[in-house]
């Protein structure tokens, strides 16, 4: 049984040999959109929602935050166990298997004083009671802004992350616009080519990553950094065959096996 706390610093703790977790905001919220719906599938568009509200987000976001809940709950997308795929439908979380449990540390309360006129057409309007102390006052105030001032930053660092990864993953596909395709190498196995760089680590890539595809996968282009791995693959989708692209990645202590199922899932 795991305990989830979105609140935490390490939101996961397994209650029988007390691991802990720690998760990105975005899986943090996708899980716990899960855990209120347990037992209920939720859709695509609600997750999307809850994880990045306002904005757009290639459908490969999704399934990355997914496959790394699972790699965290010790679930796989082949077994899931704990997270269930459900084609065209969306996910859903399997019961007994995870409860909520926020910790809150009592604060003294303050008492102030309202006459009952005051509190009805203070109820009316909505308006927050504040202590009438300055400190108190100031004390909120200032607390409420830095946490404002974190969220923000923590926002900006992730839209740079991936303003990043999407301009990486673009040069990666389309830098033929300006080098030659020769220059990566070139290997076709089982009807899909495979396009990585000719260095002893793309070659690794590729032993790694080759298999048995669906048979509308046409290309699939394979990289890496010291931090990520990155799978750009073009397939054709649909009864009209439209060409397509997606692009994804993954952190290197992603095993194979998931990178392939990623594939699959998404590649077609």
């Amino acid at each position: 049984m795991w305990c989830f706390d979105p609140t935490a610093r390490w939101q996961l703790t397994h209650t029988q040999n007390s691991t802990a977790k720690k998760l990105k905001s975005t899986d943090s919220k996708i899980l716990e959109m899960l855990l209120l719906h347990q037992g209920q599938v939720v859709s695509k568009e609600e997750l999307e929602n809850a994880a990045w509200p306002g904005r757009f987000v290639s459908k490969s976001s999704l399934t990355q935050s997914i496959a790394q809940l699972r790699f965290a709950l010790g679930d796989s997308g082949r077994e899931q166990k704990i997270i269930k795929t459900l084609p065209r439908q969306g996910y859903m979380l399997a019961t007994n298997v995870m409860m909520m449990e926020i910790n809150t540390q009592s604060k003294p309360s303050v008492e102030v004083s309202v006459q009952p006129e005051e509190q009805s057409e203070l109820d009316s309007q909505n308006i927050l009671i504040l202590p009438r102390n300055s400190e108190s006052t100031h004390s909120y105030v200032s607390s409420t802004t830095g946490i404002s001032r974190i969220q923000w930053c923590l926002l900006i660092l992730l839209s740079i992350s991936l303003i990043m990864s999407s301009y990486w993953l673009t040069v990666m596909i389309y830098r033929n616009n300006h080098i030659a395709r020769d220059k990566w190498q070139q290997t076709s196995y089982q009807g899909v080519r495979y396009f990585f760089e000719p260095k002893e680590q793309g070659e690794q890539l590729f032993n790694w990553l080759k298999d048995t595809y669906s048979d509308n996968l046409r290309m699939l282009y394979l990289s890496k950094n010291p931090e990520q791995l990155y799978v750009s693959c073009i397939y054709l989708s649909g009864s009209l065959k439209e060409r397509k692209v997606t692009n994804m990645s993954f952190i290197h202590n992603f095993s194979p096996e998931n990178i392939k199922r990623a594939i699959r899932e998404q590649c077609q």
